[in-house]
């Protein structure tokens, strides 16, 4: 689906129910390779790198985005992360949103593997001018998300949620070695 370029969100409803079911089988059935606690040990190295997400099991995960969108998270040394959202050429001038942000990861045995982040400060690359700062997505400076890890094998990372209605989903994210 990656190296494809095809979004969750694009494929027939036969073919995302059958990735859901394969990816609630490995969640249920198969513990995390990597405990989920060792995620965020000796300053979280097993996250370093980029991860794509690769597939989403919820539609408001992905559906509120423009659909030439993709979302991609960088950890990077000193627990910084950037959150960023990717366009390709069809959204005019806009090549990427980035969320500079700040993390952590539980390493208790209350919530292992939880990895929260704080977004410190939103820039764009518009017209090939890069991190320029964003006005408006200024009133996300401070906010606090998370990733509820729940299967991580170094090159694969299932998180989770609940949407408003308390519907489980989980979202499948790949490392990106590009």
């Amino acid at each position: 689906m990656i190296q494809q370029k095809v979004p969750s969100r694009a494929l027939s409803k036969e073919k995302n129910a059958e990735i859901t079911s394969y990816i609630k089988k490995v969640v249920n059935n198969s513990p995390s390779p990597v405990s989920l606690k060792d995620i965020g040990a000796s300053e979280g190295l097993r996250l370093m790198g980029s991860w794509r997400l690769a597939f989403s099991t919820e539609a408001a995960t992905m559906g509120d985005l423009p659909q030439e969108a993709s979302i991609l998270l960088k950890f990077l040394p000193r627990f910084k992360l950037e959150y960023t959202l990717e366009f390709t050429k069809k959204v005019w001038g806009l090549s990427k949103l980035t969320a500079k942000s700040t993390y952590i990861v539980d390493t208790t045995p209350l919530n292992p593997g939880l990895v929260t982040f704080v977004y410190d400060d939103i820039v764009t690359d518009v017209l090939g001018f890069q991190n320029l700062p964003v006005g408006f997505f200024g009133l996300l400076k401070g906010r606090s998300n998370f990733i509820e890890s729940i299967w991580f094998d170094g090159d694969m990372w299932i998180d989770r949620g609940f949407n408003p209605q308390g519907v489980e989903y989980f979202n499948c994210y790949r490392k990106d070695n590009n």
